[in-house]
C-alpha cells in the first residue's frame, strides 16, 4: 500500500510537469484584458456601429450642400414630325439629343438639417459611451473568472497540502505497524482519510477546470487552448479597510459611469428628433438653376448660291432698258453638332417655395412618435440609474458581509488549527483515536476552505466598489 501511494504521487507530479511544459501559455491579468479588448466580437461590432454613426453625421452634414445632376436624352423620331425651325410638318427621320445640368441649393428647410446633424452627433457620442460600458462589463467578467481561478487554485493547493500531511502520517503509522509498535487496524482510518482527500482534490480540480473554461469563453478562445494564468501575489495578511459610504460611491458613479452618460445623451438626441420632426410643419425654400442645350437634324443652315444667270425683273422708266438681277438658288446644309450646342445653350435661375398644407397627418404622427421616444429615453435613463444604485447597494452589502465573514473565518481557522494541534498531541499520547484526529483535521480543512472563500469574496466586492468609483481594476 505504501509503495502504491508513492507511485501515485510520482505519477501525479510527472503529469503536472508534462502539462505545464507542453506548450502551455502563461496569461497574466493585463494580457487577458488586452486580448479581450482587441478580439471580442461584440467590441468589433461596436466599432462598426461607431463607424456607421460617423457616416450618419457626415451624411446629415452634406444636406447643407447643393444637389447637382447632369443628364442627356437621345430620341430617334420616324414619320411626320413638326419642324420648329420652318413651322411645317415634314416626313423625315429626325435625330434629337439634349443635355442638361441642374443645381438645387436648399436655403431653409424648417431647421430639419441642423437638428439632424446635432442628433447624429449625440448618437455618435452615445455609441462611444456604450462601447466603454461594454469594455467595463468585459473587465468585470474577466475579474470574476480570474478570482474564481485564484480561489480554486488556492483551495486546490490547500487540499494537496492537507493530503501531504495525511500521507506523511500514513507512512509513519505504517512504519510503526511494520515495527510491531501499532496494530494493523490503526492505518484503516488514515487510509479512509486519504481516500476522502483524494476525492476533495478531484472535486476542486473540476472547479478549477470549469473556472478556466469560463475564462476562455469570456476571452472567446478555443476550449482546447492550453493556457494557465499568472497568479498575482497577494499579501499574506489581508488588510481589511473601512468601506466608503454607499451614497458617496453612488454619487461618484453617477458622474463617471458611461452607461449613465450614454442614457443622458440619448435623451438629448430624442429632443433633437422632436425638433427635426416639427420642422416639417414649416415651408421650405430652395434656389435652383439649370443649363440646357440640344442638337437636332431638323436644324439646317440655309445658303443662297449664284447660278451665273440673270433674271429680268423690269424696265427702266423712259428708256425701256431691262433691269437684271443675278439668279440664285437656296440650299440647305447640316448645321454642325458643336455649332448647335452653342447656339441652343440656355440658362435659368429661380427660387422654389414649398408650403405644406395637408400631408395625411404624417408630420403630426412623426412628432407624436418622437415625443413618445423622448419619454421612453427618460424612463430608460431613470431605470439605468436605479439599476446602478441597486448594483452598488448589493456590492456594498456583499462587501460588508464579506468583511464579517472573513473575520469570523480567521477566528474559526485559528481555533480549528489549535484544536487539530491539540488532537495530534493527544493521539501521540494515546488518549484519542485516529478517527477523532481525522475529524479535527476535517474541521481544519473546512475552516481553511471557508477562509479562502471569504477572502476572495471580499476582494471581488471591494474591487467592484472601487470600479464604480472610477478606479482602475488591478490584480
Amino acid at each position: 500500500m505504501k509503495q502504491l501511494y508513492k507511485l501515485t504521487s510520482l505519477l501525479f507530479l510527472f503529469l503536472s510537469f508534462s502539462i505545464t511544459s507542453n506548450g502551455q501559455e502563461i496569461w497574466d491579468w493585463e494580457k487577458c484584458i488586452d486580448y479581450a479588448l482587441k478580439n471580442n466580437i461584440q467590441l468589433k461590432q461596436s466599432d462598426l456601429n461607431i463607424k456607421l454613426g460617423e457616416s450618419t453625421v457626415q451624411s446629415n452634414r452634406m444636406n447643407y450642400s447643393p444637389n447637382i445632376n447632369a443628364g442627356s436624352n437621345y430620341n430617334l423620331r420616324v414619320g411626320n414630325n413638326f419642324n420648329f425651325f420652318t413651322g411645317t410638318y415634314e416626313q423625315q427621320l429626325v435625330h434629337y439629343q439634349d443635355y442638361g445640368l441642374n443645381i438645387t441649393q436648399p436655403i431653409f428647410d424648417g431647421l430639419i438639417t441642423p437638428n439632424n446633424v446635432k442628433k447624429s452627433k449625440l448618437d455618435l457620442q452615445a455609441l462611444k459611451l456604450d462601447q466603454e460600458t461594454l469594455k467595463n462589463n468585459i473587465q468585470l467578467q474577466i475579474l470574476t473568472a480570474f478570482l474564481n481561478i485564484m480561489n480554486a487554485n488556492e483551495q486546490l493547493q490547500q487540499a494537496k497540502n492537507q493530503r501531504q500531511t495525511t500521507q506523511e502520517q500514513y507512512e509513519r503509522t505504517n512504519s510503526l505497524i511494520e515495527a510491531g509498535a501499532a496494530a494493523e487496524r490503526a492505518i484503516l482510518d488514515i487510509d479512509a482519510q486519504l481516500t476522502g482527500e483524494d476525492l476533495t482534490i478531484s472535486q476542486i480540480q473540476n472547479q478549477l477546470d470549469l473556472a478556466y473554461l469560463n475564462l476562455k469563453i469570456i476571452l472567446q478562445l478555443d476550449s482546447k487552448e492550453n493556457i494557465t494564468i499568472k497568479i498575482p501575489e497577494l499579501p499574506d495578511g489581508l488588510a481589511i479597510g473601512n468601506l466608503e459610504d454607499v451614497n458617496k460611491i453612488y454619487s461618484d458613479a453617477l458622474g463617471l459611469r458611461p452607461e449613465i452618460k450614454s442614457s443622458q445623451l440619448k435623451i438629448e438626441s430624442a429632443k433633437k428628433q422632436i425638433a427635426a420632426a416639427k420642422g416639417n410643419y414649416y415651408p421650405t425654400l430652395s434656389l435652383s438653376g439649370n443649363l440646357n442645350t440640344f442638337f437636332t437634324t431638323q436644324n439646317k443652315t440655309t445658303n443662297q448660291v449664284l447660278t451665273g444667270n440673270s433674271t429680268a425683273v423690269g424696265f427702266v422708266e423712259g428708256t425701256f432698258q431691262r433691269v437684271l438681277i443675278p439668279e440664285t438658288i437656296t440650299t440647305q446644309t447640316k448645321n454642325p453638332y458643336s455649332n448647335q450646342l452653342n447656339q441652343n445653350l440656355s440658362y435659368a435661375l429661380g427660387l422654389s417655395l414649398n408650403v405644406p398644407i395637408f400631408n395625411k397627418f404624417q408630420v403630426q404622427t412623426a412628432v407624436k412618435q418622437s415625443k413618445l421616444q423622448y419619454q421612453n429615453a427618460i424612463l430608460t435613463e431613470q431605470q439605468t440609474e436605479v439599476d446602478l444604485y441597486n448594483t452598488i447597494q448589493q456590492a456594498y452589502l456583499k462587501a460588508k458581509s464579506a468583511i464579517d465573514n472573513f473575520k469570523a473565518a480567521e477566528k474559526n481557522y485559528a481555533t480549528s488549527e489549535k484544536s487539530y494541534d491539540y488532537a495530534t498531541e493527544r493521539l501521540n499520547l494515546g488518549s484519542i483515536s485516529q478517527l477523532e484526529l481525522n475529524l479535527a483535521k476535517t474541521n481544519l480543512s473546512i475552516s481553511a476552505s471557508k477562509l479562502i472563500q471569504a477572502k476572495y469574496e471580499y476582494l471581488f466586492n471591494t474591487k467592484l466598489l472601487d470600479f464604480y468609483q472610477g478606479k482602475k481594476i488591478e490584480l
